[in-house]
């Protein structure tokens, strides 16, 4: 068994909980609030440079239509416009809610940041932290980057699992009240003949398991259509991984 091998340029510590980040982190926090009124995957994020704030953001994907409208992004961009520079500088602190992705580490670095302080660090809503950042590991242009997980997190965890627990109890009552699995988004004949092999021939079946069961169920077939070029069923399961975890469900087409 490989063990992942120790990171060198970037530090990644838990959070010590100074008092001053938990301050910054609850301005990140009601930025996450706000998206989730709107809507969006509740990430909030607060930018800070030598103990003023210079931007805060939050998740904004499906109300610009704009897959890198992400928090990070959205306070990196401010703070850039606010400091007249793109490059903001080892004084630059970013605050997040949640752990950034690999497109949040990569701007993050572009513009030089020193020090993220995250909420959740690790959880079922991204991957693993120190992975992501050995990606970047192997790459000489970045600059050094200090990562401190777990700066209030169990409030970012709650605001999240709450959000999500919300999104699947209102998809659970919209799948109850379907007459036949083909009112489902997408789904054509075809797809009702995949959802039967695994097992799913009326919408309480989907409830009996468990939307988020579904969802990886779905998500398997899905990969395994994918690998053998039925590629319109495999978008079709894809796009059907959305709906059961209660998020917004596009063409077909666009799971391609």
């Amino acid at each position: 068994m490989q063990t992942s091998k120790p990171l060198e340029k970037f530090s990644l510590l838990a959070h010590q909980g100074q008092a001053e980040d938990e301050v910054w982190m609850t301005l990140a926090l009601e930025q996450a609030k706000l998206a989730a009124q709107t809507g969006e995957v509740p990430v909030g994020a607060a930018l800070v440079i030598d103990g003023e704030v210079f931007a805060q953001a939050h998740n904004a994907p499906v109300m610009l239509n704009d897959p890198c409208a992400h928090a990070e992004i959205q306070a990196i961009r401010q703070a850039c416009n606010a400091a007249g520079s793109y490059r903001l500088g080892t004084q630059a602190t970013l605050y997040v809610t949640l752990q950034p992705c690999l497109m949040c580490i990569g701007a993050i670095l572009h513009a030089r940041i020193g020090r993220v302080v995250v909420g959740c660090a690790q959880s079922r809503y991204n991957g693993d932290l120190k992975q992501s950042l050995q990606l970047f590991e192997q790459a000489q242009a970045w600059h050094p980057c200090v990562f401190e997980t777990g700066c209030m997190a169990q409030q970012s965890e709650e605001l999240l699992a709450g959000f999500f627990k919300a999104r699947r109890k209102q998809r659970e009552q919209t799948i109850a009240d379907l007459a036949n699995l083909l009112h489902l988004p997408n789904a054509n004949k075809q797809t009702i003949e995949e959802l039967a092999q695994l097992g799913f021939n009326t919408p309480q079946d989907f409830l009996q398991v468990g939307l988020e069961q579904t969802s990886q169920l779905l998500a398997q077939r899905s990969n395994a259509l994918k690998a053998s070029q039925h590629t319109q069923q495999a978008a079709i399961l894809a796009s059907l991984c959305d709906y059961f975890n209660g998020e917004p469900v596009r063409s077909w087409k666009q799971y391609l």
